[in-house]
């Protein structure tokens, strides 16, 4: 399991989705979870139609 520390900057509106930023660094860091506001919580990483990768996030 390899963690990546996020805060409220990396997550897009209601706290589902990292922004595009943080999921580009989340899918070339090889991360599986992410850690925010001291949980930690698995993440899905999926491609869009433009190959841009978004990372969904969900309690673990």
């Amino acid at each position: 399991m390899k963690v990546m520390q996020i805060g409220w900057a990396d997550v897009c509106g209601y706290g589902d989705w990292l922004t595009p930023a943080a999921a580009k660094k989340y899918a070339q860091g090889g991360y599986t979870h992410v850690e925010f506001q001291g949980e930690v919580v698995k993440s899905e990483l999926s491609y869009g139609d433009d190959g841009s990768p978004m990372v969904g996030l969900g309690k673990e």
